[in-house]
């Protein structure tokens, strides 16, 4: 009885297990540096971009952010003073991203700046 309670447990953990995925994604251009990490269940995933000005001053105001991923915009600021952006995401019931995408990221700051780069995956 004790062995096949213990079956049952671990094939329900077995199970359980494989339908979760972690992939993370990173990338930079000039003058940033991009990270994208998600968890993956089935059709649902939850996951943070994180976007660095790299050698960032202390005093760092940057003037009319825009990031876009992927051609849509994502995050829109008159005025932003630091130097890391996180920007959480989660869908249910989509498409989700997989370990052979490239994520685009387009940042646009200052009225003047402009940098595109790409995220991939190290599989």
């Amino acid at each position: 009885m004790k062995k096949t309670i213990m079956i049952v447990m671990l094939s329900v953990l077995f199970l359980v297990g494989c339908g979760y995925k972690f992939i993370s994604f990173s990338g930079e251009s000039d003058n940033w540096k991009g990270e994208y990490a998600t968890n993956i269940e089935g059709s649902s995933e939850n996951g943070t971009y994180t976007l660095g000005y790299k050698n960032a001053p202390n005093n760092l105001t940057f003037k009319n952010l825009e990031i876009l991923i992927d051609g849509v915009t994502r995050q829109k600021m008159e005025e932003y003073n630091r130097a890391i952006i996180k920007i959480p995401t989660s869908c249910s019931g989509c498409l989700v991203t997989t370990e052979n995408s490239t994520i685009k990221v387009t940042i646009k700051w200052n009225n003047i700046n402009e940098e595109t780069f790409y995220l991939e995956s190290g599989k």
